[in-house]
């Protein structure tokens, strides 16, 4: 089976005759009609998403060792889902060398055993399907986990002995969902956590419908509103959309002066309450004038003029307090928040000494021979200027359990990669305050750190056969542990693409996009989608919303700051194609450096004939 991911719905097809939109038709066409339409009002919006296991967390295998070990994937059930069905099929491989009736693989639901596979020495490879009770499936995030059980003698055993393992092929594995849609509620404060909800799969989709194309202050606020959208959706990509008119299946946006939403939302049959001012509201999806599509919503954000457009989108944007559990709301005044250079979500200010309970990392107990690890995340401005013989401090706050071997350690990783090892050496326990671990500047990159503790905790070993105890191995980690990144000076030599991808970088230099410009050359309906989706994808990045992102369609001769260029070759100015790196034609041909190791090197002298 392919290792890609198949997407497909499955809805009800219904279609109303003209003679039914007669007002003088019959009895008998009345309850055809009737039927048709009820046809299109219960679409079941039902479908299958495939998805393999390694969408899912970053490990491509699960190696589990040692006598006992678990791993857990997370598995995130978006609000308006309705599971219907749930099934997983993984592969796994064991060691030969363990004894079947005393090694067994556990598969979990939320801490639930679902389903129990004996692990044989003589067929060590194996195809498991197991179905996930859809009642143990809760909207939010949930703990698929494996749990493995093992050994490989009836005697006295090595608990971590390198015989015992066994490992779950992830890359190879899929899980199948069948769920249906739920009804969006008509409440506004459904909008961050059931509309646009991060844990949404494989990716979100939004259509746009904006007043007038040509109006660069209207496509500007809607900009506005994707990245709002965007820092909504978190983690989870979403695609932005323009049409003239509602796309059925995906939830629209309409944005636009009062005048122009009014008459789109009667024309599609949605009645008014009188209002003035800004506006935002939602309905259900509107498909025919006397047609809802109530599984997806229709939000129309909009104002009498064009600064009361701007305040309804900033407001939505942004908005940090729970939206109302009405279906409309006036904004009435919207004061942005004081911004600085090189802020955003995640990101680390020099020489500022920060808690790991700041850091989202809380106290936490590890337990057993192999726990699972804890980590902390954080940002770098990606300008930094990283100088030689400059450390980050790291001060460790710990305790951890007696009856030790003095080799138990806990791992320190940067990125992945071990870096230090903090030795747990008192047989008796202890509790210790300011472990001071020192990192290299140099060993961080540019944009996300990932910093992990992974302890490793052996049990004393005991004689003729005494059961090992493992119930004292434990590590607590403090959440008063701090972190400290020392000054650097800011600069970095540009054109570097990759900067861009890994944080937005120079167009985040601001949080907020200020002094930052993209030129749409041509503006078609399909560039400025694909403005929002590039505006969407640098929030994410950085996690605050765009305010000050300009979108413009005229040449910008006179701007001071930076700029996206967006359009066709043809498109583009030729002044401005001249500036760029990359000689631009239709064809472009693109040099890049192969780097080949010395042991790729042919030999200057070789023996033989």
């Amino acid at each position: 089976m392919s290792s890609v991911e198949r997407f497909s719905t499955t809805t009800l097809k219904c279609f109303i005759p003209k003679s039914c939109r007669m007002p003088d038709f019959k009895l008998k066409k009345s309850l055809f009609c009737i039927a048709v339409i009820f046809c299109l009002a219960s679409m079941a919006h039902a479908a299958v998403l495939e998805v393999p296991l390694y969408k899912l967390t970053p490990a491509k295998t699960i190696d589990l060792k040692c006598i006992s070990a678990e791993y857990t994937i997370p598995l995130s059930v978006p609000e308006r889902w309705e599971i219907e069905k749930t099934v997983m099929r993984f592969k796994y491989v064991n060691s030969s060398s363990l004894l079947e009736n005393k090694s067994t693989l556990v598969v979990k639901a939320n801490g639930y055993p679902i389903a129990q596979i004996k692990l044989s020495p003589v067929v060590p490879e194996g195809e498991v399907k197991v179905a996930i009770p859809a009642i143990l499936l809760d909207p939010g995030y949930n703990n698929i986990s494996f749990a493995v059980s093992q050994h490989y003698t009836d005697e006295c055993e090595d608990p971590c002995a390198p015989d015992l393992w066994t490992t779950i092929k992830v890359d190879e594995s899929f899980l199948r969902v069948e769920y249906s849609l739920k009804p969006v509620p008509l409440q506004l404060s459904a909008i961050p956590e059931y509309i646009f909800d991060p844990k949404i799969f494989p990716h979100g989709k939004v259509n746009f419908i904006v007043d007038g194309l040509t109006s660069e202050e209207l496509v500007n606020y809607a900009g506005i509103v994707a990245s709002g959208i965007a820092l909504r959706f978190d983690y989870r990509q979403v695609f932005f959309t323009l049409s003239k008119d509602i796309k059925p299946n995906v939830d629209n946006i309409l944005l636009g002066k009062k005048e122009f939403t009014d008459d789109f939302l009667r024309k599609n049959g949605i009645e008014l309450n009188e209002n003035s001012g800004p506006l935002l509201k939602i309905t259900h999806l509107p498909l025919e004038k006397t047609v809802r599509d109530p599984y997806h919503a229709l939000i129309t954000i909009s104002g009498e003029d064009i600064d009361q457009v701007k305040l309804a989108a900033e407001t939505f944007a942004i908005m940090s307090f729970p939206f109302p559990d009405s279906d409309e709301m006036k904004p009435v005044k919207f004061e942005l928040p004081d911004v600085s250079q090189y802020s955003g979500r995640l990101m680390l200010v020099p020489d500022k000494k920060y808690t790991f309970k700041t850091l989202n990392l809380e106290t936490y107990t590890f337990k057993g021979i192999t726990p699972n690890p804890a980590e902390i995340t954080f940002r770098l401005p990606p300008d930094f200027l990283v100088k030689q013989n400059q450390y980050a401090n790291i001060s460790l706050h710990f305790a951890y359990g007696a009856g030790m071997r003095n080799f138990s350690v806990v791992n320190v990783l940067l990125n992945g990669k071990h870096i230090r090892a903090v030795r747990l050496d008192s047989e008796y326990g202890n509790i210790v305050e300011g472990y001071n671990v020192s990192i290299p500047t140099h060993l961080f990159r540019a944009g996300t750190n990932v910093i992990t503790f992974a302890p490793v905790l052996t049990p004393t070993m005991g004689s003729n056969c005494e059961p090992i105890p493992i119930d004292n191995l434990f590590f607590t980690l403090f959440d008063n542990s701090t972190f400290i990144f020392p000054p650097m000076p800011h600069l970095v030599e540009l054109p570097k693409l990759e900067l861009f991808f890994l944080n937005g970088f120079p167009f985040t230099r601001w949080p907020d996009g200020h002094e930052s410009l993209i030129f749409i050359a041509q503006p078609t309906s399909s560039a400025i989608a694909s403005a929002f989706n590039i505006m969407g994808s640098i929030t994410q990045k950085n996690g605050f919303p765009l305010l000050e992102m300009k979108i413009g369609f005229r040449k910008p001769d006179e701007w001071d700051g930076e700029i996206i260029i967006l359009g066709s070759i043809e498109s583009i100015p030729d002044d401005l194609k001249e500036l760029a790196p990359l000689k631009l034609t239709k064809k472009t041909s693109v040099p890049y450096p192969v780097v080949k190791s010395w042991r790729e090197k042919k030999p200057l002298l070789s023996a033989g004939k």
